[in-house]
């Protein structure tokens, strides 16, 4: 039976973040019990509350950007740009386990938030710096987002990028949120390593990293002297066997036989070809690159021909490796993703019964802790700072910030 206790019941969090790269490694720590405390500045707080209006986004009067990475947290309004700012979160920080941040180097410096300041206040605390560009080179206070670091610099932008130009940008945050994960495993041995040796320590990742870590085996294809192929389009692409394929009722169905020899005459049997396991045009692997576009035209005419629910049967009873190229309404609402805790419930407030995507693994004997709204901003600025021994009047100060 699951444990009442959360895992990371406890452990203290002081998150001085912004949008989503370091927040959503806070969101994940969260998630299994640990106490994060937002520092947001006055005003606007943090950029992401609003990020959800900008243009080109899906429209909502839910902050859904915003509560996707900040469940579970309080937040605090402080003006770090003040003495009394500066004051408060070195209070926080004194008996903080952890400090994640990913503001800009130069502003860390600034604010005098680095770790070294930090680590005077608390030996023990576990410093988790998350950057653009890392933190050395003639880049490292160029302002980075996952659009231009992860997906850009990595080269996966060049790879996928169509003939036609874009008609939308990447998902946003697809990048920040599996670089998240890396911090977030970083934060974890910094919390392993103090627990060996009782110091603190600092711990970082960035976008570049964690992109050029997504599309390693490429770069690694590079850096190991192969050739790039060109890039083709569809119908001339170099091989059939992880290209989508458009049924009759004009859904897409994607491929990936990542066993082509062995999955071959399974293949050809799933989608009504058997004559083409001996066809001379491609029954070995030779011939197929040989015949390439005419095997693509003809598997693109054999899917044309039924309906995607059809192929969708057909390929799971012959065991082909595929997917429905899901609509995001479909990906919303997928019944595999509910059915393994993937998307959970959510009771807000203000918006009602919502749900909300869970974080991506799980431990055996801890239950994670039930998601809860996003926090307001500076809704919990009196109570942390009253817990700190500020006096009321301390207190009324802060809060006309």
């Amino acid at each position: 039976m699951p444990e009442n206790r959360p895992l990371l019941a406890g452990i203290k969090v002081l998150e001085i973040t912004t949008m989503v790269f370091g927040p959503a490694a806070g969101v994940v720590l969260s998630d299994f019990g640990a106490d994060i405390i937002k520092i947001e500045p006055p005003g606007t707080g943090d950029l992401n509350r609003n990020w959800h209006k900008i243009a080109g986004l899906p429209i909502s009067e839910i902050p859904y950007a915003f509560q996707m990475t900040n469940r579970n947290k309080k937040s605090v309004v402080l003006d770090l740009k003040t003495e009394e700012g500066l004051d408060a979160v070195c209070r926080l920080a004194s008996d903080a386990d952890v400090l994640i941040t990913n503001y800009r180097i130069d502003a860390i410096n600034r604010l005098k938030i680095d770790y070294d300041s930090m680590r005077e206040i608390n030996p023990k605390l576990v410093y988790a710096l998350a950057t653009g560009y890392g933190e050395k080179g003639e880049e490292i206070d160029k302002p980075g987002y996952d659009t231009v670091c992860y997906w850009t610099r990595s080269g996966i932008e060049s790879h996928l990028f169509p003939y036609e130009g874009w008609l939308s940008t990447f998902p946003f945050g697809a990048g920040d949120h599996p670089s998240a994960m890396s911090l977030f495993g970083a934060i974890m041995s910094g919390l392993y390593q103090r627990e060996q040796t009782g110091k603190g320590c600092k711990v970082s990742t960035s976008l570049l990293a964690n992109g050029t870590w997504a599309n390693s085996v490429m770069i690694q294809a590079g850096l190991a002297g192969a050739k790039y192929r060109d890039k083709r389009p569809r119908d001339h692409a170099y091989n059939f066997i992880s290209l989508n394929y458009r049924t009759k009722d004009k859904e897409l169905i994607k491929l990936t036989l990542v066993n082509s020899t062995r999955d071959w005459a399974p293949f050809c049997n799933s989608i009504g070809r058997p004559e083409f396991i001996d066809d001379n045009k491609f029954s070995t692997h030779e011939k197929r690159v040989e015949n390439m576009t005419l095997l693509i035209r003809e598997i693109s005419d054999c899917f044309a021909e039924h309906n995607a629910d059809y192929w969708l049967q057909r390929l799971t009873e012959y065991d082909i490796p595929h997917s429905k190229v899901f609509t995001y309404d479909e990906a919303v609402n997928d019944k595999q993703k509910s059915d393994n805790d993937i998307i959970i419930p959510l009771e807000h407030p203000e918006y009602g019964s919502i749900r909300t995507v869970n974080s991506p693994f799980e431990v055996s004997g801890f239950e994670k802790r039930k998601p809860t709204a996003a926090p307001t901003l500076g809704e919990h600025t009196e109570e942390i700072l009253r817990d700190l021994g500020y006096s009321e009047e301390e207190i009324a100060n802060y809060l006309d910030f």
